[in-house]
């Protein structure tokens, strides 16, 4: 197991020799994660193992650790967000290849060029995030601004009430 995440990896060749990387990434080289976070500090514990199954498919295990500070959409305020993700990509060349991945597998679809690490480690973590970020219903969120009350309007259906009698 190396101790490092190189910037790009050529996922077909690592699988057939298999191997296994670790780091700790920061939270601030997530840059597509940055419109969605109140802070960008921390780090994200990281590994990746590349190999073939029982089924010799080439696969890319991995698992993600760590805290993000979302926005809460209700009070604008941060929103702790612990990650705890287990994922399994099936390393495919086509298209076809896709649709013959067993269960469990989600496609990881490559051109034999080396792609970005990061970019499947972002991935997993977008894919993980709720869709609206919100606090618990502890009473611990509380939305800061109020709508100005607005001056009472007569209604316009008033007129067919006074009809109706």
């Amino acid at each position: 197991m190396l101790d490092c995440l190189p910037e790009r990896v050529e996922p077909l060749g690592l699988a057939d020799v298999g191997r296994r990387f670790r780091a700790m990434v920061p939270v601030e080289r997530c840059e597509r994660l940055a419109p969605l976070l109140t802070s960008q500090t921390g780090e994200l514990a990281v590994q990746l193992d590349f190999g073939l199954d029982e089924r010799r498919i080439r696969a890319l295990k991995g698992v993600i650790k760590g805290e993000v500070t979302l926005v809460c959409q209700r009070c604008l305020n941060g929103l702790s967000f612990p990650l705890d993700l287990k994922f399994r990509l099936g390393i495919v060349t086509t298209e076809a290849e896709v649709s013959r991945l067993p269960d469990g597998y989600e496609p990881l679809l490559v051109t034999g060029e080396p792609i970005r690490t990061l970019d499947v480690i972002e991935d997993e973590i977008l894919l993980a995030m709720p869709d609206i970020p919100l606090h618990d219903e502890d009473g611990s969120c509380t939305m800061e601004y109020q709508n100005p009350s607005l001056p009472e309007k007569p209604s316009p259906f008033a007129v067919l009430e006074k009809l109706k009698s």
